[in-house]
């Protein structure tokens, strides 16, 4: 299976395991379709009492899907509307309620609910095919999985209506990140490893690097980073850069420069203080 093409954020127990499984089945059989699976929006520090209990189930151009894997209707529906809440909160943040309008408007258009009972009860194609969207309501749906999956795109430049030509389709297409990319955003990698990101020149590495520094330099408070590269010219680029990244991505956490946060180039001399990499490790 394409690794690009499945998310899943959902920490496994006894009742979402065999959902779990058939979602990724889907998703190695029809590789025309991507699927996120998760309990809570990604990038924050969001929770709730009945997350264990349920899944989400993101999949452009498709209902944002809320399962209920338990017997409690009125927890659940309490779970529903709290993420709902919560995902019309990041909308006002990012600017996008001004396009899309606030969670009454759009609640029950893009939204649907299910019970899980069984897996033998339980039909993916049926449900897929049930919540498929067009026209309006799928872009905006695009949009909030975008706001849901951590995917933030600048919404006064592509806008909630759905552009007619092949230039403005290229020039407003929602973006989001897909199945690979999103586990290095967000991954809580515990040990030691070397990560390594590929691709040609304008792919978006930059852009990926910015929101995994952005990451972990608000979700865990102890961690010191420091983000180098290989010549002076585009390090001080990007020192200029990551200040504007964090004031899109509304990060209210101070800049702490070479306290918590160090930019600069990878050399350096033992002889210059803070002249690059080499020169704190030398």
């Amino acid at each position: 299976m394409r690794n690009d093409l499945f998310y899943n954020q959902v920490k496994e127990n006894a009742s979402n395991k065999l959902l779990v499984n058939k979602f990724e089945k889907y998703a190695r059989f029809h590789q025309d379709i991507q699927i996120f699976l998760i309990t809570s929006p990604l990038g924050g520090r969001y929770s709730y009492p009945y997350e264990e209990n349920a899944i989400i189930a993101l999949i452009p151009g498709h209902k944002i899907t809320f399962i209920n894997l338990g017997d409690d209707d009125v927890s659940f529906n309490d779970y529903v509307d709290d993420v709902i809440a919560d995902l019309n909160t990041i909308s006002t943040t990012f600017k996008y309620m001004d396009h899309i309008g606030r969670s009454r408007e759009w609640r029950n258009q893009v939204t649907y609910k299910i019970r899980y009972i069984s897996e033998e009860s339980f039909d993916i194609d049926d449900l897929i095919d049930n919540i498929k969207l067009n026209g309006e309501w799928k872009r905006k749906a695009d949009l909030l999985i975008s706001l849901l999956s951590g995917s933030i795109n600048d919404i006064n430049k592509i806008g909630a209506v759905e552009p007619n030509s092949i230039l403005e389709k290229v020039k407003k297409k929602i973006v989001l990140f897909d199945g690979e990319q999103t586990r290095f955003i967000y991954k809580n990698y515990q040990i030691k490893k070397m990560i390594s990101v590929q691709g040609l020149s304008g792919t978006g590495k930059t852009e990926l690097l910015l929101h995994k520094l952005k990451d972990l330099y608000i979700n865990e408070d102890n961690t010191k980073i420091f983000f180098t590269c290989h010549n002076i010219a585009l390090s001080n680029k990007l020192k200029e850069r990551i200040p504007k990244f964090f004031d899109f991505m509304m990060v209210n956490k101070q800049i702490k420069w070479n306290e918590r946060l160090w930019m600069s180039r990878a050399w350096g001399s033992k002889s210059v203080p803070d002249s690059g990499l080499y020169s704190y490790i030398w």
